[in-house]
């Protein structure tokens, strides 16, 4: 999953790869490989190469032009977001197994998501916010406009 607003960004900056790679503490090749697209970032480092540039995960994967939300917390709330995964499903009336389905997951998966188990991962965010219509960082609790 490519986000070219990485590159945009650090490019912007005058940073090399390797810089934005110290500053996120992984390898070159791990950056690289998430700048190009062939692996995708983890969604907690997304947060924080956005926290480092002070812009939002939406601008960054190209949903708005918004480059940042007024109010905007730093830290992603596991917590908020799974409440806001379960707000989002039954918003749209729909059990965990069709929303699981239709993100190509499996329903224990969505089901830890949701009860705030563990993380989303960025390309099923990504996919769940381009669907649905919704703020990937207003989901993340990051933001409440």
């Amino acid at each position: 999953m490519q986000f070219p607003r990485m590159k945009e960004i650090r490019e912007e900056k005058g940073y090399k790869q390797k810089d934005i790679a110290k500053i996120l503490g992984v390898t070159k090749g791990s950056y690289s490989m998430w700048e190009c697209g062939t692996d995708t970032i983890p969604l907690r480092r997304l947060n924080d190469f956005c926290n480092y540039f002070d812009v939002s995960i939406d601008y960054i994967v190209g949903f708005n032009n918004k480059k940042k939300y007024k109010n905007s917390k730093p830290d992603i709330k596991i917590k908020i977001t799974g409440e806001n995964l379960k707000k989002i499903r039954l918003k749209k009336s729909l059990t965990q197994a069709k929303i699981a389905d239709e993100l190509n997951i499996n329903q224990p998966t969505w089901n830890r998501y949701e009860n705030s188990k563990s993380l989303i991962l960025t390309v099923v965010i990504v996919e769940l916010a381009k669907k649905y219509h919704y703020s990937i960082d207003k989901i993340l609790g990051k933001n409440k406009d």
